[in-house]
């Protein structure tokens, strides 16, 4: 592998793990509030089928099955937690290692090669890392989709049951007004 002449040069390799390393912590911040809230969703669904006798039947198996997928939910965030950390890692070992590299370039040391080579695998392995963060919180919000899915139409069939029950409970004050004036 041929240095450029100028060390400047090699300065430029520094720029983009450590841009990447930023973007890395981005999401390690984004991913950490939404394992938040996916922890604070486990404990009050817990609390809702604790208290299950204010629950009916139907609400109660559909209570059952999203604490299910929030612990999904939960797992695939803390998988996609540990990319992250190993992006943050790895970019900031390539920028380590891309510095190493421009100093010895500059004082034309015969490792300056080596800690390129370092840098581009650090580098290359902390992208693989974000990708697969992204691809599992992709994969998370899929399942925070299928819940909030079920609860809506559940909570459309609750609103039409009851819209049924007032509807009848309407129709029959109606009737019992009218038998009262004949």
């Amino acid at each position: 592998m041929e240095l450029p002449s100028n060390p400047l040069a090699v300065l430029t390799f520094i720029s983009a793990p450590a841009v990447l390393t930023n973007a890395a912590c981005v999401l390690l911040f984004g991913t950490g509030n939404r394992y938040g809230r996916a922890i604070d969703r486990v404990h009050e669904l817990a609390g809702q089928i604790g208290e299950r006798a204010a629950l009916s039947s139907a609400e109660l198996k559909l209570r059952i099955r999203q604490l299910e997928s929030t612990e999904a939910r939960a797992s695939l965030i803390v998988r996609s937690l540990t990319c992250f950390y190993t992006a943050a890692a790895a970019l900031s070992g390539s920028t380590l290692a891309s510095l190493v590299g421009a100093v010895l370039a500059a004082r034309g040391a015969p490792g300056a090669p080596a800690a390129l080579a370092i840098a581009f695998l650090a580098g290359g392995a902390g992208v693989l890392a974000m990708i697969s963060g992204a691809a599992l919180l992709a994969r998370e919000t899929t399942f925070s989709f299928k819940i909030l899915r079920e609860e809506n139409k559940f909570l459309a069939m609750r609103m039409s049951e009851t819209a049924g029950k007032l509807a009848e409970a309407s129709g029959r004050d109606n009737k019992s007004k009218s038998v009262e004036r004949t």
